[in-house]
């Protein structure tokens, strides 16, 4: 069974051969940790390949008006290792009434070409976004009217909607400097917020620019793991940090009376684990050095931030070092999750009709945790035949800094032809339009496994031993999982 991304098949009750005493005991190790020998099984163990790429709703993102894009305007982002283009929406124009069938037109045609494009979407409106003081309507129902007109369009991408920005409010919508409060009085809030939340599907999250405003809208309480991605008030208001490593408050991001900074990391420790913290930072500080910039984004559980601005911290980024690489390319790998296989055993000896046993250990090394449903599937390949299955667990569950140990058994069709199959897994996004598109299927973090042309991962091969079928084996219709534990 060796395949690429594997160091070497061990054999359980075998020696080891081929490799170093140093090696032997270091997978031995592993093995152990993976919860002890299976003598059924045969083990390979994998190494975590270092280096940045792109994975679908996380990373870098870049920033374009819905008024300009057009089918060129994503032809390098693939280039740049960035799958998130946060769209802005100026609806300036539309103070009085409704914004016109033009313009709806343009942010439905916007959609269009990042989902074309294989990206996902970060979105926000606006009725300014050059600085100017109290920019929205005077009538707030012309603001809940503009809300209720993208509607459609939120439930028609709802596969590629990241995160909507609350926006509206405030020059660049990021609620201050507003005719309705700066700080926003807390019943906007609520109103915008509660307007958005109807208007979007319960797998998307509106996000808000500070940690008091959430609290505000969904109540001074502690998001749970059991709530996390429930479509529950708590679970789907998130917050944006557009000032992220600025300085103490993060320009008064954290302006909660009585909340120090370090309440406010605590808090978002927690909330950011299961809701999408975007951010782009705003201005060089100690805060976004090297070392401090990556020990407090990874307590943050960062998802995504702005590939452009500050240009400045960019630069310093760019142009200084952390774990062997730019300091640019070590965050941007890590922003969000980042799956990386450690061990995988499976069935020695499987056969037509009967069984094949996969265990897996793995780790999240990420930032954050995955904050999209994905369609978690174990695929055999021989040659132009495909069987695929199913299986059962939720890797948003995947949570970072844990080791995750799954073992699962799936049936084996009795007309299976016998031989060896290649096996991969797939994470694939969970709606029927992505369902074939690799730009939204998870690639994990080691060398040698991942198949741009599939959106699958190699993570071994199986010979498959014919059978006589007197047993009852012939009556196996379905490659299916048959029990798991999660």
């Amino acid at each position: 069974m060796g395949r690429p991304g594997s160091l070497k098949n061990i054999e359980t009750q075998g020696a080891v051969t081929l490799i170093t005493a140093v090696l032997a005991i270091t997978i031995f190790t592993q093995i152990l940790k993976f919860g002890g020998v299976a003598p059924d099984l045969l083990y390979s163990a994998f190494r975590e390949d270092a280096s940045a790429f792109a994975n679908p709703g996380r990373g870098w993102y870049r920033v374009e008006s819905t008024g300009g894009v057009n089918a060129d305007s994503f032809a390098e982002y693939k280039n740049e290792n960035v799958t998130l283009v946060f769209l802005e929406s100026d609806l300036g124009a539309f103070l009085t009434g409704p914004f016109s069938a033009d313009k709806f037109d343009e942010i439905w045609r916007a959609f269009d070409l990042a989902r074309k494009a294989g990206l996902s979407v970060i979105f926000r409106a606006a009725y300014d976004f050059e600085g100017k003081a109290c920019p929205e309507p005077a009538d707030v129902r012309v603001i809940l009217g503009h809300i209720n007109q993208l509607k459609p369009v939120f439930f028609e991408y709802e596969d590629i909607l990241f995160s909507i920005q609350a926006g509206f409010l405030g020059p660049w919508g990021e609620w201050h400097n507003s005719r309705y409060g700066d700080p926003i009085e807390p019943d906007y809030q609520r109103l915008v917020a509660n307007a958005l939340l109807a208007a979007s599907p319960d797998s998307v999250t509106v996000a808000v620019r500070r940690p008091v405003y959430v609290r505000t809208i969904t109540g001074n309480r502690t998001l749970t793991a059991a709530e996390a991605f429930s479509g529950v008030k708590l679970a789907r208001v998130a917050y944006h940090n557009d000032a992220i490593l600025s300085d103490e408050t993060d320009m008064d991001t954290y302006s909660d009376p009585g909340w120090s900074r370090d309440d406010e990391m605590k808090w978002t420790n927690n909330h950011a684990a299961y809701t999408p913290l975007v951010a782009e930072t705003n201005m060089p500080s100690r805060y976004n050095d090297p070392g401090n910039a990556v020990k407090i984004l990874d307590k943050m559980h960062l998802q995504a931030l702005n590939a452009e601005y500050h240009p400045v911290v960019i630069q310093k980024w760019k142009h200084s070092t952390y774990g062997g690489m730019s300091t640019y390319d070590y965050i941007g790998g890590r922003l969000g999750y980042r799956f990386a296989l450690r061990l995988v055993g499976f069935s020695k000896a499987p056969r037509q009709g009967g069984s094949l046993r996969l265990r897996l250990e793995l780790r999240n090394t990420g930032f954050g945790n995955l904050m999209k449903q994905k369609r978690f599937e174990i695929v055999l390949k021989n040659g132009y035949r495909t069987y695929r299955a199913s299986i059962n667990d939720d890797p948003r569950r995947w949570y970072k800094n844990t080791n995750i140990v799954r073992d699962f058994s799936f049936s084996l069709p009795s007309d299976m032809p016998a031989g060896e199959w290649d096996v991969y897994l797939g994470l694939a996004g969970a709606f029927d339009s992505q369902r074939d598109n690799p730009a939204y299927a998870v690639r994990f973090a080691n060398a040698g496994v991942w198949n741009e042309q599939l959106g699958l991962n190699l993570i071994g091969a199986v010979n498959v031993a014919e059978t006589a079928g007197a047993d009852g084996a012939g009556n196996v219709k379905e490659f299916r999982q048959i029990n798991g534990d999660m």
